[in-house]
């Protein structure tokens, strides 16, 4: 099965010593794009576009997860205008488990939604920490 993902914006800024080879950064240089401009993407809405057929055109791959913001950080604050929509069209993606990692832990009681109680049972949060003095 492929791998299946969501990219809702591009674009972050580093925030520690773990981000010094960003794939990202890596990436976007070869196409002389500006990694540090955090723009909201053509496919934001891609989790509810559908096919003539009525079926979701994004189906999760590997172990049913759609691995979200990878291009990004879902926590990014560039992105808190966008962050609710995302969060809806999540909601409304029970059948799809969403997956994202962030460096921004820190904010995420902030950029929860409002709903979000014990969390979403369709997302799973990963926090890169490089080394014990992030972790503190």
């Amino acid at each position: 099965m492929k791998t299946s993902l969501w990219n809702p914006w591009h674009g972050c800024t580093k925030i520690s010593a773990g981000c010094l080879n960003c794939y990202v950064y890596r990436t976007d240089a070869k196409h002389d794009k500006d990694s540090t401009a955090v723009n909201k993407t053509s496919t934001f809405d891609l989790p509810l576009k559908k096919d003539r057929k009525g079926e979701y055109r994004l189906q999760p791959g590997r172990d049913n997860v759609i691995f979200t913001c990878f291009t990004s950080d879902f926590l990014h604050e560039a992105a808190d205008e966008w962050r609710t929509e995302a969060w809806r069209m999540i909601k409304t993606r029970s059948d799809a488990d969403f997956l994202f990692i962030t460096k921004r832990i820190h904010r995420f009681a902030d950029c929860i939604p409002e709903d979000w109680g014990d969390g979403y049972n369709n997302v799973t949060v990963c926090c890169t920490v490089e080394n014990q003095e992030r972790a503190d």
